[in-house]
């Protein structure tokens, strides 16, 4: 992408900036914003590790510069920002106090609640962006995430050179966000694992919430939108979720015909009461303090057909998901097909899978697995080193 008469009006850009300011050699993704106060509990629930990573690391530069590339693209939500906070502190704490690793343990440095991209973006002013992450992560793999993400920058980096180029202002962080190299494929799937991590977390913590809320998406067949291109149908897709999202949050009440505010509500944890239109019209009442009163989704119900594929979906068409040839055609469906394995049985699976090579089916089952339960007592920490004794 030619970007040489954005990058040459840096040095004399007038927008934002003075002239003397614009002659710096100003690294923006080097600043630290204070976090919302609503997102502190998550920050004192992050290992020493993924603080620092979310502060000063790799997702911490990514996040501002995504923050700033789409800065002026979604309308302020301040009440969804401070619910979002609230409610993603109230999940850290609560793994936090289950978690069973211990604090010395050899993985403790990885341990515990994975928050690195919302604290990346809470001390970047990015939430937004973090907010897009978890729509993503959930309707998406991670091969179609990453791949949407690194045409979503580049689209948006062409969008605002030729805007830019016809005259048109911007905030000198988005104008370097876009004149600045691109963002590595490998630092936008760094992004979406962080995402992804996250919400398996908050889906654990919300076992009881998320599977009512899957009741009513898999009796819906709606999409997302109707558009097959990436910039503009995850643009509107996100602005949707969020002015949708903002005004349940402030207790006004919403009808929606489209998927946005539904994948929304099961990425972001957030639980507004229901009313289902249908053969039979029902109410269903979650009660969270996070919605203020009158804050009620009204959601059209459609008639279940024998073979007919039901809940929320997508189609774009990725043109970054080969690197070579056509764009492909791709559709993601929320569905409960969607829902993972638990960590726990996914140990189970590997223990069994390990076993399966090592023993001769049905012998010795009990000896190894006291064997890897006597592993960890037998390995100390001194300083930085690890020492095992067999």
């Amino acid at each position: 992408m030619a970007f040489n008469k954005l990058q040459a009006s840096l040095a004399a850009a007038t927008n934002e900036v003075t002239v003397a300011a614009a002659n710096i050699n100003f690294d923006f993704t080097l600043v630290k914003c204070e976090a919302p106060k609503e997102y502190e509990e998550l920050g004192n629930a992050l290992s020493p590790k993924r603080k620092e990573q979310a502060e000063q690391g790799t997702t911490h530069i990514t996040a501002r510069r995504l923050g700033a590339l789409f800065e002026s693209v979604c309308p302020p939500t301040p009440n969804l920002i401070k619910a979002y906070g609230n409610r993603a502190s109230q999940i850290a704490e609560t793994a936090k106090e289950t978690s069973v690793e211990p604090s010395d343990s050899i993985f403790a440095a990885h341990a515990g609640v994975d928050g690195t991209s919302i604290w990346a973006a809470a001390t970047s002013s990015a939430l937004h962006v973090q907010l897009l992450a978890c729509m993503l992560a959930r309707v998406w793999s991670a091969a179609e995430a990453t791949s949407i993400w690194f045409e979503l920058v580049q689209e948006r980096r062409k969008n605002i050179e030729i805007r830019y180029t016809n005259g048109e202002a911007f905030q000198f962080s988005t104008i370097s966000a876009a004149a600045q190299s691109e963002i590595s494929r490998s630092s936008l799937a760094e992004w979406d694992s962080s995402a992804r991590s996250w919400l398996r977390t908050a889906d654990r913590t919300k076992t009881k919430e998320q599977q009512q809320l899957m009741l009513i998406i898999a009796n819906v067949n709606i999409p997302i939108n109707q558009d097959m291109a990436i910039l503009s149908s995850v643009t509107a897709a996100w602005r949707s979720a969020l002015t949708t999202m903002e005004n349940l949050v402030s207790g006004m009440p919403q009808a929606v015909n489209s998927g946005p505010a539904l994948l929304a509500l099961r990425s972001w944890h957030l639980y507004p009461d229901f009313l289902l239109v249908g053969r039979d019209d029902a109410e269903v009442r979650f009660r969270d303090p996070l919605i203020r009163s009158g804050g009620m989704l009204t959601v059209g119900l459609a008639r279940r057909e024998d073979g007919d594929n039901h809940g929320v979906f997508w189609s774009l068409s990725l043109a970054h998901m080969n690197f070579y040839g056509h764009p492909v055609p791709t559709e993601a469906r929320l569905g409960h097909e969607c829902a993972k394995v638990p960590f726990l049985q996914f140990i189970q699976a590997a223990f069994g899978a390990l076993l399966g090579k090592w023993l001769h089916p049905g012998t010795e089952i009990d000896s190894a697995a006291q064997l890897f339960c006597l592993i960890p007592s037998s390995c100390r920490k001194s300083g930085k080193e690890w020492s095992c004794r067999i």
